[in-house]
């Protein structure tokens, strides 16, 4: 019983809701096209954020890369050289 008066007040909300006419309003396009460029820098910025947090522990997970060999330090080699003899 209780679901057919609440049925019935939402059809009748819903009528006088939908038999009111609008409020003209005037619509200024430079007020649309700061809202649409508002929507986009914000659209923007969290596919930016949701990119970067996705990527970001990617990032981390990569072995340092092997450092140049011009930066290491140079191995002392020592060499033994036989002086030809002249003979006799």
């Amino acid at each position: 019983m209780s679901f057919r008066i609440l049925a019935l007040a939402l059809a009748v909300v819903l009528l006088v809701t939908f038999a009111t006419p609008a409020k003209a309003e005037a619509f200024d396009v430079m007020t649309g096209l700061a809202i649409a460029g508002a929507a986009i820098i914000v659209i923007v910025l969290i596919v930016y954020l949701v990119v970067a947090n996705v990527e970001g522990p990617k990032m981390g997970r990569s072995e340092p890369a092997p450092a140049p060999l011009l930066a290491q330090e140079p191995e002392i080699v020592l060499v033994a050289v036989d002086i030809p003899r002249q003979g006799p």
